[in-house]
Order: structure tokens, then C-alpha cells, then sequence
């Protein structure tokens, strides 16, 4: 049985492109094709992370080079497919966490993530190769897949409750049966079940002493990740970002109070949060309570000022006096409503006079 777990996307609204896992993609990229273009053994023998007698530099340099392509004529078909399956899977999950992560933290944080996930993964793999005594340690080890796991690490606390889109390929060979589709896990079910997995593989592979591939470079790097998350309290903008969106999914369909709901608990959570706000008061305008909208934000407006938020509490005022110029030319260039006719049946004179008995 052959089969394939693919990220497509998220549930994460990127605003800007992601330049640098673009860049790294790119590089990715780049040096597999050199280092199958020229002489990979010897490329790999000096920049891949060789356990038994590891240099500085192959701490960085390992985790741009992957699994060859075959030149020899009598290599198996598994070898391409292990080659491309390297290679691709790791760019695949590297574009999945990687956009995500540098639109929600920044560029510079992204990189340094990525970049100390990767030597954290050869450094518990050279610990575990060595304290397990793997009889492989000559063998480079090479691939994204430590640094890529690091980012995985992050993603877990940064986006605990946002939907992955997985597209899921399923192929057995006899009888023939071919399976695809698209489908949406949380991300805590995704990555904990994948984390799940390395650490079962990587336990067997010290009771095994060692194996074909590095599950305890892949935990080095998950452990990075999680522990800057977890350090840098990432969960509390993930929990925030997640709610705005159910907020804003309950906007725009119109369904005004219970987005009301939404958002008055999205400000209560997080109080410098002027979005939510906004579309609180834009939520009691809409139902047709602009009264109850300037309430609203001078309401915030004030709890910002005895905090000493200047910044936020500016922005309220300035929606305050656009809130209050909106009405006012509204009020004035309504037009009054057409006098009623009179009722001439309740005046006196009109009245039906009785019939003469």
C-alpha cells in the first residue's frame, strides 16, 4: 500500500506573500539540482551532517540537501520515488507552515525559527546516534525535514484550532484500488498524530539500534519550535485570530446579534483588540441602533484612556466623531414624512347623527 498525506492550505487569511519560504523553497530547490548535476557523494560527504565526525558548518548545511536522484541503471524504482518523495514533501510542508507562520510573525522570526529548529534536530539526532550507538553514524544525514518539523512545533501552539486542507492520495497495488480526495483536520489532530508517530518510530529505532531515517532529528526540531511557542505565549494571537473569524463569518452573513455575541466576548478576551470594537458598534448600527453603537465605543473609548492605551483610545474617538457626523447629515438631509390625512370620522361635525325615534 502506497500512500500520501499532502497540506494544501489552511484556514489562516495570509496578507502579504510569503518572500522568504519562497526564497527557501527556491534554494531548496536549487541545490538538489546542483548536487545531482555534479558529483553528489562528494557534496554530500562534506555538507551533510556526518554524526561520527561532525563539522560547524553541516549544522547549516545539511538541511538544504536531500536524497539523491539514482544514477545507477539497477536501482529499484522505491530510489526515484524516495528522491522526489524527499525533496517535494518537505518543500510541500514547508510551504504549508512556513506562509502561514512568516505572514503571522514576520519574516526575521520565521528565518531564525526555521534555522535553529534545523541544528536543534542535529544535535538530538548526533545525541541519540551516539548514546544508541547507530551503526550509520558515517552516513551524512541530510534534509529540511528538522527545520520544517521546528516550524510544525510553532504552528501547533500558534494555530491550535485552525483547519488544515490535506489532499490524501491511497494506492494498493492488489487489488487495484486508487483513493483521492481533500480533506480538512484540525491542526492539533494533523500534528500531534504526526509527532505521535516520530516519537513511536524514533523509540524503535534505539531499542532497533538506528534506522533509515533521522525520527529523533525530526523531535529535536518539533521540541524548538514548541518551546518558542510556548515561551513567546503564541496561543493567546492564534485564540484571538480564530475567534475574530468566527465573529466575522457570523458578520457577514448578516446574523448581527449573535456576531454581537462573537465580538463582545473577542473584546472582554482581549481589550486592546479595537477591531473588535469596531464591529461590535458596526454590528448595532446595521440592526439599526446607532445610539447603542456610540455607546459602544465611547465605552471603550474610556476604558482605554484609564488604561493608557492613547493609541487605541485616538483611534475610538476619530470613529466616535465619524459615528456622530454620519447622523448628523443623516438627520438633516432626511426628508420629513408626509403629514397624515386626517381621520374625519373622529371630528364632531362628521359624526353620524342618530336616527329619530
Amino acid at each position: 500500500m502506497f500512500a500520501l498525506l499532502i497540506p494544501t492550505g489552511s484556514d489562516h487569511d495570509r496578507t502579504r506573500a510569503p518572500l522568504a519560504t519562497l526564497s527557501l523553497i527556491a534554494l531548496n530547490i536549487i541545490a538538489y539540482f546542483l548536487a545531482n548535476l555534479l558529483d553528489y557523494e562528494a557534496i554530500v560527504r562534506r555538507l551533510g551532517f556526518v554524526a561520527a565526525d561532525p563539522q560547524a558548518h553541516q549544522f547549516l548545511t545539511h538541511m538544504f540537501l536531500h536524497a539523491g536522484w539514482p544514477t545507477r541503471p539497477e536501482a529499484e524504482w522505491t530510489a526515484y520515488v524516495n528522491s522526489v518523495l524527499h525533496i517535494g514533501g518537505n518543500m510541500a510542508y514547508l510551504w504549508f507552515a512556513g506562509s502561514d507562520l512568516e505572514d503571522a510573525l514576520g519574516s526575521l522570526t520565521f528565518l531564525l525559527v526555521y534555522f535553529l529548529g534545523g541544528i536543534a534536530s542535529a544535535l538530538l539526532f548526533w545525541a541519540t546516534a551516539v548514546a544508541g550507538n547507530f551503526p550509520n553514524l558515517d552516513e551524512p544525514a541530510v534534509g529540511a525535514s528538522g527545520a520544517v518539523s521546528a516550524l510544525l512545533g510553532l504552528y501547533l501552539v500558534r494555530f491550535p484550532r485552525f483547519k488544515i486542507r490535506l489532499w490524501f492520495g491511497a494506492f494498493i497495488p492488489f487489488p487495484l484500488i486508487m483513493r483521492q480526495g481533500i480533506a480538512r483536520l484540525s491542526s492539533w489532530f494533523f500534528i500531534g498524530f504526526w509527532i505521535g508517530l516520530q516519537l513511536f518510530f524514533g523509540v524503535h529505532a534505539l531499542r532497533a539500534g538506528g534506522a533509515e531515517v533521522a525520527y529523533w532529528g525530526h523531535i529535536g526540531g518539533f521540541l524548538l519550535g514548541l518551546a518558542y511557542g510556548l515561551s513567546t505565549r503564541q496561543w493567546r494571537a492564534g485564540q484571538q485570530e480564530y475567534l475574530f473569524k468566527e465573529a466575522e463569518h457570523l458578520f457577514y452573513k448578516q446574523k448581527w446579534y449573535p456576531a454581537m455575541e462573537a465580538y463582545q466576548l473577542l473584546a472582554r478576551r482581549y481589550p486592546r483588540c479595537m477591531e473588535a470594537y469596531l464591529r461590535w458598534a458596526l454590528c448595532w448600527e446595521c440592526a439599526g441602533f446607532p445610539k447603542r453603537a456610540e455607546k459602544v465605543l465611547f465605552d471603550a473609548r474610556q476604558a482605554c484612556r484609564a488604561q493608557g492605551w492613547e493609541t487605541e483610545a485616538d483611534r475610538l474617538d476619530a470613529e466616535l466623531q465619524q459615528l456622530g457626523a454620519v447622523a448628523a447629515k443623516a438627520e438633516a438631509t432626511a426628508t420629513p414624512p408626509p403629514a397624515a390625512a386626517p381621520n374625519l370620522m373622529f371630528r364632531r361635525e362628521f359624526k353620524w347623527k342618530e336616527k329619530p325615534r
